[in-house]
């Protein structure tokens, strides 16, 4: 393996634990409160979602929405989009720290084997597959946060046919979102 291959790896490893860094774009960090881009959140388990000119909204995991902290009256039906809405963000969540798992795991791999090469210890056939290898399971992680944003941005639309309410705040996530996570991941 040449030295060339490792900044490469540990861009990759980088780059996919958040898919970009526009604010329009998705960004999922393993602290007390995740941004899944610049108008939603998710903290404790519950989903907050920004719109221009309307006070915040909340969804929990039972399925409840909330705009300024006033329950919205809901059915069965709206109900589980809710609950599918939170469930997609939480999901994110946990596949954005495997996402991240796996990059940390990919830059020890790199930086291992490129001291196995350095040492002798390894040829650089080898070396240079396991650091494509590694690199492959974090792009395979990442592309489930792509899918995790899909799922959110579906049930978003949704929640706005089905819900007046939500109206205001379906256009959180949109088509571009979705299509620049999975153009990220794919390079």
């Amino acid at each position: 393996m040449s030295f060339r291959y490792l900044p490469c790896v540990l861009i990759l490893a980088a780059l996919t634990t958040a898919c970009s860094g526009s604010d329009d774009d998705v960004h999922v960090l393993g602290g007390s409160t995740d941004f899944i881009n610049n108008r939603i959140t998710l903290h404790d388990g519950v989903v907050t979602i920004k719109a221009s000119g309307v006070p915040d909204a909340t969804v929990n995991a039972q399925g409840q929405l909330a705009i300024d902290g006033h329950d919205v009256a809901v059915n069965d039906a709206q109900r589980t989009l809710l609950q599918s809405y939170n469930a997609a963000a939480q999901t994110m969540r946990t596949d954005a720290i495997a996402t991240g798992k796996a990059g940390a795991s990919t830059a020890t791999q790199a930086v291992t084997a490129a001291a196995d090469k350095i040492t002798g210890a390894e040829g650089a056939e080898a070396v240079r597959a396991k650091a494509e290898e590694a690199a492959a399971n974090v792009k395979q992680a990442a592309a489930k946060i792509c899918e995790d944003v899909a799922t959110m941005k579906s049930a978003q639309d949704e929640l706005a046919t089905q819900l007046e309410a939500f109206k205001p705040y379906a256009h959180a996530l949109g088509d571009a979102n979705v299509e620049k996570c999975r153009k990220d991941t794919a390079q």
